[in-house]
């Protein structure tokens, strides 16, 4: 194994010391490692190639490679794989596969008609004519490549596809295929001449399928005649189905969200091929299942207990995107009385299936929503069963009649709201938010908020609690937050803390005297993460007319308190710098600290904080607060900073310099 290892890595280095320095001659032997069994060597001889410029021998290595793709003499895997590396270099540009089309007698006419269809051409049309005359070919194979071609680049085939439809098979079905690629309604009445007139399956298929990608009004019909006439064609129902369905669905997506879709939804819907639903079995192309499945999502159908099973087994078991989830869903509501899923739901046990449950509920939830309330009821004191409950939650929002919810609310918040996961008392508490404005129960969301243990948890109960608050006839709460205000309960302080600040309040002049009574009692408070988090909600409390009340945070020994205050301070209107600068040249702080100071000192963008802040800087040892100090100065006053900026930009610091640099390029 080694050993062939080892052989692998001399090989490359082979090729790379000949792409590197082989002449133009040498270069020609690269194609010949396209032989080797070895994938890495075939990949890096073909990049190789690849990369190879004009003027190192590219020419001589295209013109081998097509050599060796035409000529029957070499082994499979070398024609190939020289095919493989056309294909890819014409990817990049394909504009030297013209200059081997007719040439030599025709030699490369066949590759070259193919190829063409991968290449990237400048201007796009370029090989508009090389194509049309090699589609007058005497060989049938180049006619079909190039016609084929011709479909596949969206070229302009002039009246070519017309006769091409009267010769050979296959040239004939390369013209069928580029008619529908090119989506030509014109071609319509022939190809619907040929369809009755044949008796080739084969040429039928084709045509049905080059058809739906023209799509309009008149395939449409044509379609529905095949499909109420099938005993006379015998054609395949689904192959109708899935050919009627692409032109429902699939062409021209952008177009289908008007009238013309409801009307050809409407078409399809009207298509009586006696097919079962039970087919869906028979077929694993996703074209066809989904077409099956919006054939059935659109027709009516009896209820069925055979069928519901039957379909939510099968979503089950598949592997579904979300339009394929929507006609299972369809299906559903049209086959399913509600006590098929009330039924199967209540028969799970924590050993049954709980796989895509979630679908059965949407259903329920659109055909008969009080039986969501019925279902919560019954799973409400029960453990896990998480994969049914969490959809319950999710989808009990759509529950609309008032006199539901009540009920709902008292289940949810006496029992979800209590239950042993995390995930059930997150969605719960959200769904509480959704569906009641009453301020009753905020007292018991905030009493299981502090029992509350997983941090995102406890943020969709303050959530939850920030926009009951904020409803204006809940507003008297606002005292049951601010007499939690205490240092005999933390926690209690810092939720309610969190949620008095979440949003932005209207408080009144007796109110905020209140709050800042409460304020200052937390003064003396140990708790390092409650004072920062009281710094930064004074913002939102019209600190500016406060500031002397709370001033003692400015004498904190944490450097976040103090400046989440500085910064609650600017954002209540504060205009004056000298308490910033007072404490930017504070003895003992960190840098971090000072460059944030000088950031909110750039906020503030006095003009008389210039000269002050170039004093500073003159004076400053730190890198990073130099750094913000240029910033700042950058940000008051760009002309005034320039000669400045411009003297950093010789530095011999290599970070000054940069920076220096960026700013004055941006």
């Amino acid at each position: 194994m080694n050993k062939m290892v080892a052989n692998i890595e001399a090989t490359i280095e082979e090729i790379k010391d000949i792409a590197e320095t082989g002449t133009a001659n040498d270069k020609k032997r690269l194609v010949d490692f396209l032989n080797s069994d070895s994938p890495s060597i075939v990949e890096f001889a073909q990049d190789a190639i690849i990369s190879t410029n004009a003027n190192s021998g590219k020419k001589g290595l295209i013109k081998k490679l097509m050599d060796v793709s035409v000529s029957a003499s070499f082994s499979i895997k070398l024609r190939s794989n020289s095919f493989d590396t056309l294909k890819r270099m014409s990817t990049q540009n394909g504009n030297f596969l013209l200059d081997y089309a007719g040439k030599n007698s025709g030699q490369y006419d066949r590759i070259a008609a193919e190829l063409i269809r991968y290449g990237n051409f400048k201007p796009r049309k370029l090989p508009e004519k090389t194509l049309i005359m090699l589609a007058g070919s005497s060989d049938e194979i180049t006619r079909a490549n190039a016609i084929e071609s011709i479909g596949i680049l969206k070229l302009n085939p002039g009246k070519l596809l017309f006769g091409a439809l009267n010769d050979n098979f296959l040239v004939l079905s390369a013209a069928v295929f580029s008619i529908g690629e090119l989506k030509l309604k014109g071609m319509f009445p022939k190809l619907k001449e040929m369809f009755l007139a044949t008796q080739d399956r084969v040429v039928r298929n084709m045509i049905i399928e080059s058809l739906s990608k023209i799509g309009g009004d008149e395939v449409a019909d044509f379609f529905l005649y095949l499909s109420n006439n099938n005993d006379r064609f015998k054609l395949d129902k689904i192959y109708i189905l899935k050919s009627f369905y692409k032109i429902c669905f699939i062409g021209d997506r952008d177009k289908n969200t008007s009238v013309a879709k409801k009307k050809l939804c409407y078409r399809l819907s009207e298509i009586n091929l006696k097919i079962s639903i039970f087919s869906l079995l028979d077929y694993e192309e996703k074209d066809a299942i989904d077409s099956i499945l919006c054939y059935f999502s659109l027709s009516n159908h009896k209820k069925s207990r055979k069928i519901f099973k039957f379909v939510f087994d099968y979503y089950q078991k598949t592997d579904m995107d979300e339009l394929e989830y929507v006609y299972v869903k369809n299906i559903l509501k049209k086959i399913t009385r509600p006590k098929y899923i009330m039924e199967h739901i209540k028969s799970l046990n924590q050993s049954s299936d709980l796989d895509k449950i979630d679908i059965l509920i949407d259903v329920l939830s659109e055909i008969m929503p009080g039986d969501i309330i019925n279902l919560l009821d019954f799973y409400k004191d029960r453990k896990f069963f998480i994969a049914i409950k969490l959809p319950l939650l999710k989808y009990a929002k759509r529950i609309s009649p008032t006199h539901y919810k009540p009920l709902l609310s008292d289940i949810v918040i006496n029992y979800y709201m209590e239950d042993v996961s995390g995930d059930v008392r997150k969605s719960s508490v959200a769904l509480l938010g959704i569906i009641t404005k009453d301020a009753f129960y905020i007292e018991k969301i905030f009493t299981n908020l502090l029992m509350e243990k997983y941090s995102d948890v406890a943020d969709a109960y303050i959530e939850t609690l920030s926009n009951l608050l904020n409803i204006g006839r809940n507003k008297k709460y606002i005292y049951f937050f601010i007499d939690n205000l205490s240092l005999r309960n933390i926690k209690a302080t810092e939720y309610s803390l969190t949620i008095l600040g979440n949003k932005n309040r209207s408080l009144n002049d007796r109110e905020i005297l209140d709050l800042y009574a409460k304020f200052i009692t937390l003064r003396h408070c140990k708790s390092v993460p409650l004072k920062r988090l009281l710094a930064k909600v004074l913002k939102k409390f019209d600190l500016i007319n406060h500031k002397g009340e709370m001033s003692f945070l400015l004498e904190d020994d944490d450097e976040d308190v103090r400046l989440n205050y500085l910064e609650s301070l600017l954002e209540s209107g504060e205009k004056d710098s000298h308490m910033l600068f007072d404490f930017l040249g504070s003895v003992g702080s960190s840098d971090i600290f000072r460059y944030k100071i000088i950031e909110l000192i750039q906020k503030l963008g006095n003009e008389d904080s210039f000269k002050k802040l170039v004093s500073i800087l003159r004076k400053e040892k730190s890198k990073m607060v130099k750094i913000a100090l240029l910033q700042a100065l950058r940000g008051i006053n760009k002309e005034k900073s320039d000669l400045i900026i411009k003297e950093y930009s010789l530095s011999i610091d290599k970070d000054l310099r940069d920076f220096s640099l960026e700013l004055i390029k941006n």
